[in-house]
């Protein structure tokens, strides 16, 4: 009997609640040899990221699998974080112990390189954080981007409102300059941003299902998800300093009260099946400045006179989705 080959994976992180839930994901799977965790300053600060991958880790039972840190902040732009919906630990306050494992020594960016050009076949990058990692490996290594079959971006807002200012997603508002390196690059990048993800709504009965399994890895998941649940307050405030809006976490892309939206869960599902996904071959390029620095724009007509260096899904069948991840889930008993 054939053995099925894996897709050797890197998973460049910055846990977050929705980066912990793929990386589950991820490790459920017998699809995927996941030959380490990058870290990157972005939904908390780098040391809070490094300890929650390692926590997702220990819970996965998958110890086995290095966690570097990397970039602490973006290329040229001051770090923003996201902890208004992940919470200030970025795992949703829920008091998980900390981790018994540490970091693995080293520098992200640079063991990044080692891990593709020792690979023998080109690596994947599953993208869930500021790519500024992916950036500063692509700087490092003229020939790093030739050991690089893919790299699978959770960012980006093309036709649809962005979720850090009106045209840009946190990924990339977080470091722009480092995601322009990437699409510039010659490595080509799928991007699952919010036109996909903003499809796909993992509902409250969905995280009812999972925690009913009764296992480790459920009560982890279900855990982290109640700070979504009624907590996460985005405060906006005006040029005076005066708040004038806020948004619950659940009310993003018009969910309402029915459940969240977890984004890098959908980016993994590209792995997982990427028959799930519509998606377009396009030119895209990232702004840099202007009002919305970190818009992702696509030439759908060629004006620029490109070839296409994305991969664009703007479509996803989230009912399937979500429903492979409840049952993976559920039955992941590591």
């Amino acid at each position: 009997m054939d053995t099925i080959k894996k897709i050797p994976l890197i998973i460049d992180t910055d846990p977050g609640d929705d980066d912990a839930v793929s990386i589950l994901w991820a490790l459920s799977c017998d699809k995927f040899d996941v030959k380490a965790l990058t870290i990157a300053n972005g939904n908390v600060g780098l040391d809070k990221c490094a300890i929650n991958a390692l926590r997702t880790l220990e819970v996965s039972k998958r110890i086995d699998i290095p966690v570097y840190k990397g970039a602490w902040k973006p290329i040229m732009i001051p770090a923003q974080d996201a902890s208004w919906i992940h919470g200030e630990d970025g795992l949703g306050d829920a008091g998980f112990p900390l981790p018994q494992t540490p970091a693995t020594p080293g520098y992200a960016p640079v063991e990044m390189v080692r891990i593709a050009k020792e690979s023998p076949e080109p690596i994947t990058i599953l993208a869930l954080a500021p790519i500024t990692n992916v950036a500063l490996a692509i700087l490092l290594d003229a020939d790093f981007k030739n050991h690089v079959k893919e790299v699978v971006f959770m960012g980006g807002a093309v036709a649809v409102p962005g979720n850090t200012s009106p045209g840009a997603s946190f990924n990339v508002a977080a470091d722009p300059h480092a995601a322009s390196i990437v699409y510039n690059s010659g490595i080509p990048v799928v991007q699952v941003g919010l036109d996909a993800c903003d499809q796909v709504t993992q509902r409250w009965e969905d995280l009812d299902e999972i925690g009913q399994a009764g296992t480790a890895v459920a009560d982890f998941v279900v855990r982290m998800m109640e700070f979504r649940r009624d907590k996460a307050v985005k405060i906006i405030k005006n040029e005076k300093g005066e708040v004038v809006a806020c948004m619950a976490a659940n009310e993003e892309a018009g969910r309402g009260k029915t459940g969240i939206g977890l984004n890098d869960l959908t980016t993994t599902a590209y792995l997982v099946n990427p028959g799930w996904f519509k998606v377009r071959e396009v030119a895209m390029d990232i702004e840099t400045g202007g009002l919305t620095p970190g818009r992702t724009t696509a030439d759908f007509h060629g004006l620029w006179g490109r070839k296409p260096n994305c991969t664009f899904a703007y479509g996803v069948d989230g009912p399937a989705l979500v429903r492979r991840w409840v049952e993976d889930m559920k039955a992941f008993r590591p």
